[in-house]
């Protein structure tokens, strides 16, 4: 695939997962392969990364994402993002608080026939708890 399709298959999942919170598209987008790594280097497999987003989805039902910035090379597509939502369900434990939050986050995609294969997510988690009244 073309960095343009690359782009366009990443925008996608933005569109219709995370904004749309089809998480149906997901059987389309991901590989039957496809690992999600977090900061810490755990491997999210396809149902352990669904679960996740439907965990963010409930917690935060309003969510909307917007990506700020996107570069493509190759198999790769790496994006800037903005998320904004209100605190409406628990999260990473920590119970509904009602409020707003602002978060900005990085993602790496890799692309392979047409499908993505493989993430990596590097979110502002303290500005997130900050928000949240976790952390002063």
């Amino acid at each position: 695939m073309t960095t343009t399709a690359n782009k366009a298959l990443v925008t996608r999942y933005y569109d219709e997962v995370l904004n749309q919170r089809n998480l149906a598209a997901l059987d389309d987008l991901l590989a039957p392969d496809f690992a999600s790594w977090l900061p810490d280097g755990t491997r999210l497999g396809r149902a352990e990364y669904r679960d996740a987003v439907l965990a963010s989805h409930e917690a935060f039902p309003d969510l909307v994402v917007e990506v700020l910035d996107q570069l493509a090379e190759g198999d790769k597509v790496a994006s800037r993002w903005r998320a904004s939502g209100t605190h409406r369900g628990p999260f990473a434990g920590i119970p509904a608080t009602g409020r707003p939050v602002t978060i900005t986050a990085m993602h790496l995609h890799r692309v392979a026939d047409g499908k993505l294969t493989e993430h990596w997510e590097e979110i502002d988690v303290l500005r997130l708890l900050r928000q949240l009244g976790v952390l002063g």
